[in-house]
C-alpha cells in the first residue's frame, strides 16, 4: 500500500461523516439551495484561499535540505495558488453582489479554523501536515468541482462567468491531486513524516466539514 493509500485509508470514515454524506452537498445536489448559501460559499472560501500562497511560502521556508524536494514542491505550488481568492470576488461581482459588503462580513468558524489551523503547521507545527491539507482540497475540487459547477448552472441557471472558482478548480485540481499524491509517496523521508500528513488531513476534514455546515446557516 503507498503512503497515498495509506493516508486515504487512515482517514476513511472522518470523510465519509464530514464530507460525502455533508448535508450541504445534498442540499446542492437535490435542488435546494437558495442564492445565500453560494454567497456564503464563496465568502468563507475567500477567507480560506486568500492566505494560501502566503500559508505555502512560510511553510516552504522552514524545511531544511534534507526536505529540498519537498521545499520546491511548496515553492511550486504557491505559484500554482496565488490569486485564486480572485475567482471568488469575480463570481460575487457578476452575482450582481456589494462585494465589500459581503467580504465585510468575518469568517466562520470552519473557514476560520482551516486558517488557524494552516498558518500554525506553516509557523509553529510541521509543515508536512500541509500536504495533508492539500490532499483534501485538491481532492475535493477535482472530484466534485465539474459536478457542482454544472449542477449550479443546469439546476440553478447561474452563468458561466458565476461560477468561475468551481469550475475552474474542476480542471486545476484534477492535476493538482496527482502532484499531491507524488509528493506524498514519494518526498516524505522521516518515520513520523506520514503521521504528520495524516493529522493535517484529519483535522482539514473537520474543518470543512464545519465550514459546509455554516454555509447551511446562511440566511441573507
Amino acid at each position: 500500500m503507498s503512503n497515498f493509500e495509506k493516508l486515504l485509508s487512515a482517514t476513511d470514515s472522518e470523510f465519509r461523516s464530514e464530507i460525502e454524506n455533508n448535508p450541504l452537498i445534498e442540499l446542492v445536489l437535490g435542488g435546494g439551495m437558495k442564492r445565500e448559501h453560494y454567497v456564503s460559499y464563496l465568502r468563507e472560501t475567500y477567507h480560506m484561499v486568500r492566505h494560501t500562497s502566503r500559508m505555502l511560502s512560510l511553510a516552504g521556508a522552514r524545511l531544511g535540505d534534507e526536505y529540498r524536494g519537498l521545499r520546491d514542491w511548496f515553492f511550486d505550488q504557491v505559484r500554482e495558488e496565488n490569486n485564486h481568492d480572485l475567482f471568488c470576488v469575480n463570481d460575487l461581482r457578476n452575482l450582481g453582489e456589494d462585494v465589500d459588503r459581503v467580504l465585510a462580513v468575518p469568517p466562520m468558524p470552519g473557514s476560520w479554523g482551516l486558517v488557524a489551523q494552516n498558518y500554525y503547521m506553516a509557523t509553529y507545527g510541521s509543515p508536512l501536515g500541509i500536504l495533508g491539507v492539500a490532499s483534501l482540497t485538491e481532492g475535493l475540487g477535482a472530484d466534485l468541482g465539474k459536478v457542482i459547477a454544472d449542477t449550479l448552472r443546469q439546476q440553478y441557471g447561474l452563468e458561466r462567468d458565476q461560477v468561475t472558482f468551481i469550475r475552474s478548480h474542476g480542471g486545476f485540481d484534477a492535476r493538482h491531486i496527482e502532484d499531491v499524491k507524488k509528493a506524498v509517496d514519494e518526498l516524505l523521508i522521516g518515520d513520523s513524516d506520514l503521521d504528520e500528513v495524516i493529522q493535517g488531513r484529519r483535522m482539514t476534514i473537520h474543518y470543512y466539514g464545519q465550514m459546509f455546515r455554516d454555509v447551511m446557516s446562511a440566511t441573507s
